[in-house]
């Protein structure tokens, strides 16, 4: 009888000992998967950063190309303004030539 006694104490502690590594290995995967949903945000995070920034990117390129436009527009005006600023400075002095 203190036999089966020993033996049925054998399996309670052995029954024991699994639960306890049941619970540690359940408590392990909760704490993976919670590092795991902590760094899935992390990426979303990143991702969500990186596409204010690309959005970014364009319309920055966007305004720097129109702004380029217009400079590029304001010289040519400026540079016809320039020549027909110089022909009609050359324009008086022959005519003050051939009034003198």
């Amino acid at each position: 009888m203190q036999k089966l006694q020993e033996q049925l104490d054998d399996q309670k502690e052995l029954i024991a000992a699994a639960q306890r590594e049941r619970d540690q290995a359940q408590q392990e995967s909760q704490n993976q998967q919670s590092l795991r949903e902590g760094s899935m945000n992390e990426v979303k995070e990143v991702l969500q950063a990186l596409e204010e920034l690309a959005l970014s990117y364009e319309q920055k390129t966007e305004e720097v190309l129109s702004k380029d436009r217009d400079n590029e527009a304001l010289t040519e005006e400026l540079t016809r303004k320039k020549v027909t600023a110089w022909l009609l400075c050359h324009f008086f002095i022959v005519c003050a030539l051939f009034n003198s």
